[in-house]
């Protein structure tokens, strides 16, 4: 008797050894994965793809499933990363693991932000913020607290209140060393330099930047990021040869991890300081080398909001399916074409309102410009100025005027002690006479005559319509084709590439 009953145990017992070893080797895995995923994300990437393919359990599913989304953002493909974050976070969401559905939450934050997505970062913050009220774990509070002061700092520093933001991150990192978290308070570091190099204060941001790469090559971390920035601050310094050096080293990972944002970010770096070291060779084959680069990630950039786009209507149905299914199956069919219209209306609705504030805010760019009235200076009574002398004033605005007229300030070089200079003058008359007269300071007076110019050109040249981005950046005088498009956009209040798309279509219909 005694033999057949140890045998039941045996029989018994031995299927939860085989799950607990096959979990441990899983537990195991996750780890490895883990400690990969910024130093070799590739390698962290197929195991994690290993383990979703052979665990079933949501938890970990999820837990693969984000390590594989942050591999992807690592290696700078934004279109797998976001896919596989929403898809972490909708196993997450579905799971009774909070942890898990913090962190898938608060990836897909960041990603959404850096596309742009402001409106359903947002969204996803406000489940996070209810999330928060069922947190009871210790640990757990305070690293989702530094965490949400992290993302408010973000904000803080975005919107110019950069005090706010280094009191916030301050905080911040304190949460993490209380917690023993050392990643976190890096990347909190780190934020800091940012924000410190904003606001000018160099030698701090040079600081905090050093800390974090000490602290990185210590964890076998990637510096790509840190020595990015710390390039920068040299180049801010006029340090030439530390800002190249620099930024080679962290072109060198950015390749080694086949990351072509980061890559661009420092093609784009060390153009610049070859740009101040006057080296033109140098100089162009960098930009043509961004161009292209820039082309690829505009390219992943619209697949990702898409993709986005895709996983939120999708989630919507399934939301509705499940809800619908509840019902009796004659509700259902109402509930459901009811629904259908709604989302087809809504739909509707937003690209027309979209198309609509397109054409309003390209429409005054159609039609032919009208001549500039120029007038006659000396019959205009001036305001004294305290600065400029009244003849001085009037002689630079009469220069000015003749400035307009031609096409000076589409050089790349163009500076206010470059206009001085050209007007036989000081930059201080120079700056006062353009904010009294033109209501707006100098890189705004110019950056407006530039973008006015290459409009100028697309509407008269058809020619111009089908140049890359790019060309009508150099041709206006512009040093990149970020800068260009930020300044067209905030002119005209579309992106470039919608403007020309529209003025196109207003041409085919005219």
């Amino acid at each position: 008797m005694r033999l057949v009953f140890y045998f039941c145990l045996v029989s018994l017992l031995l299927p939860l050894v085989f799950y607990a070893q096959e979990h441990t080797a899983i537990d195991d895995l996750l780890m490895e994965a883990k400690s990969k995923r910024y130093s070799q994300p590739e390698e962290a990437g197929k195991i994690a793809t290993y383990i979703i393919n052979q665990d079933k359990d949501p938890t970990i599913t999820a837990q693969a499933t984000l390590l594989l989304a942050t591999s992807y953002y690592v290696r700078g493909n934004y279109n797998d990363a976001v896919i596989n974050a929403l898809q972490a976070k909708k196993i997450a969401d579905a799971s009774n693991a909070i942890e898990i559905k913090l962190k898938s939450n608060l990836f897909a934050i960041k990603l959404l932000r850096e596309l742009g997505l402001e409106t359903v970062a947002t969204n996803y913050l406000e489940e996070l913020h209810i999330l928060e009220d069922n947190v009871t774990d210790k640990k757990l509070s305070m690293w989702l607290s530094g965490k949400l002061k992290q993302d408010r700092a973000y904000t803080y520093s975005i919107t110019g209140n950069t005090s706010e933001a280094t009191k916030l991150l301050y905080q911040a990192h304190q949460n993490f060393v209380t917690i023993k978290d050392t990643l976190s308070a890096t990347g909190t570091t780190l934020l800091l330099s940012e924000v410190f190099e904003k606001t000018g204060r160099l030698d701090s941001a040079k600081v905090h930047l050093k800390k974090t790469l000490e602290t990185l090559q210590q964890m076998d971390h990637t510096e790509m990021k840190a020595l990015q920035q710390l390039a920068h601050i040299y180049f801010s310094e006029k340090n030439y040869s530390k800002s190249i050096q620099v930024f080679k080293e962290a072109f060198t990972i950015s390749e080694q991890i086949t990351n072509p944002y980061f890559k661009n970010k420092c093609v784009e770096g060390l153009a610049m300081n070859y740009l101040a070291l006057e080296d033109a060779q140098n100089f162009y084959a960098l930009k043509q080398q961004a161009n292209i680069l820039s082309t690829e990630m505009e390219t992943d950039t619209d697949k990702a909001v898409n993709s986005v786009y895709n996983f939120i209507n999708e989630r919507q149905i399934e939301r509705s399916e499940a809800k619908i299914n509840e019902a009796k199956i004659w509700i259902y069919s109402l509930l459901g074409l009811f629904l259908l219209l709604l989302a087809s209306g809504i739909i509707i609705n937003y690209f027309y309102n979209s198309k609509t504030k397109q054409y309003a805010a390209i429409s005054k760019y159609i039609l032919p410009k009208e001549p500039v009235k120029v007038h006659k200076l000396e019959k205009i009574v001036l305001e004294k100025s305290a600065i400029v002398p009244e003849e001085t004033e009037r002689l630079l605005l009469k220069k000015l005027d003749a400035f307009e007229s031609g096409k000076k300030y589409t050089n790349q070089d163009m500076s206010i002690a470059w206009l001085a200079s050209e007007f036989e003058t000081n930059t201080k008359y120079i700056s006062e006479v353009i904010n009294r007269h033109k209501g707006k300071n100098f890189n705004s007076y110019i950056n407006e005559l530039r973008i006015d110019y290459i409009i100028e050109k697309l509407r008269t040249d058809p020619v111009y319509l089908n140049y890359k981005i790019s060309y009508l950046a150099e041709e206006s005088g512009f040093s990149s084709h970020s800068s260009f498009t930020t300044v067209f956009k905030s002119v005209t209040g579309v992106s470039p590439t919608k403007f020309m798309e529209v003025f196109k279509k207003s041409k085919e219909t005219a």
